[in-house]
Order: structure tokens, then sequence, then C-alpha cells
């Protein structure tokens, strides 16, 4: 593994905890030699991941879109790719990145995160889903995911496609780890140069 996709708010939430996990999720992708790949913003969520990765030396690419070109005031610190659309923007970041990360965030988290789900169900992508569950942020979701599951409407085949990918934990650290494990697990064959 090499890169990580990681969605998130562009706002800073009151909980301080997930301050603090984004940050320190960034940090560590950056200390185990991981490229950052996010939404391009200097502030909120976004720009406490991004900080994090920077401040350990980190390689940061941010994906945005013209519309919010203008409010990065710090793309000197990092690589800056500008797609024409959300969409585009969605499918870049997807391309650049070897697994996923959401973190607290709103409906563009939501957004991204569903789209890396859906894709892994349809096996579109062999690449890792990880869910930072801090302070069960994510649990309602979860939830609402095992009603469908129990209620018939989501493909059981489907669905464990999406558990070999997925790993939900509740700190940045066990989440990376994790994550990291769950690359061997699903790419067992690929050398260490490769991961």
């Amino acid at each position: 593994m090499k890169s990580i996709a990681v969605y998130c708010g562009s706002q800073i939430p009151k909980t301080v905890e997930f301050q603090r996990q984004a940050r320190e999720f960034g940090a560590r992708m950056a200390k185990k030699g991981l490229t950052l790949v996010f939404g391009g913003y200097d502030q909120g969520m976004m720009g406490l991941v991004a900080g994090g990765a920077r401040s350990e030396g980190g390689h940061v690419i941010g994906v945005t879109i013209p519309k919010f070109a203008h409010r990065d005031n710090t793309r000197d610190e990092w690589e800056v790719h500008v797609k024409p659309d959300l969409s585009e923007r969605r499918r870049h970041m997807m391309d650049l990145a070897d697994a996923f990360v959401a973190l607290p965030g709103g409906f563009g988290t939501l957004d991204e995160l569903t789209e890396v789900l859906v894709e892994g169900s349809l096996a579109m992508h062999e690449k890792p889903i990880g869910i930072l569950n801090a302070d069960d942020f994510f649990g309602p979701f979860l939830q609402w995911r095992q009603r469908a599951l129990s209620e018939g409407l989501e493909d059981r085949e489907r669905a464990d496609r999406v558990d070999r990918l997925l790993v939900v934990k509740e700190t940045a650290e066990e989440l990376l780890d994790g994550l990291l494990q769950k690359w061997d697990e699903v790419h067992p064959a690929a050398k260490p140069s490769e991961s």
C-alpha cells in the first residue's frame, strides 16, 4: 500500500477527539511513508489530517474543483490536482488511492464513503475501506447497513465483498494498523515494494 484517500469534513467539529484523531491519522500515515490523498482544503477536518501528514514530512495530494481551488491558501505545501467537477474529483481520488478512509464528516464524506462501498460490493476494486468510528460517530450508519441486510434490501454476496474490505476502528492507530493488515490479506501476493 502506497496511498490512502481520506474523506472528511471541511469544518471543525465540536468534538475535540475527532480533531485529534484526524491529525493523528495524517501523522501516522506519513510516518509509514504513505501518501495522503484528500479533498484539498486547508481548513476543518481536511486541514487537520493534511497538517498531521505534513508535520511528519508526508507527501500530500489535494484534489479539488475550480469552485473551491481559490480557498486553498497553502497549496505550496502539497501537490494540487484540480478536476472539473465533484464526480471527476471523486474518481481521481479513487484512482490515486490504494485504500480509503472515512473520518467524521457530513454529506460529502457520506457520498464519498458510499461510492467506494458500492464499488467494492460490485467487485470494481479490491481496496481496503476504513471507517474511523470515534465516539460511535458512524454507529447509526453501520446500524442502517445491518438493518438493510436483515430486511433483504442488500444482497448478501455483495455485503460479503464489502466485509472482506471493511475495517472499522475507534482510533487512528487501530484504523491504520487494520488497513495495513487488510491490505496484506486482500493482496497476499504483493511484494514489499508494492505495498
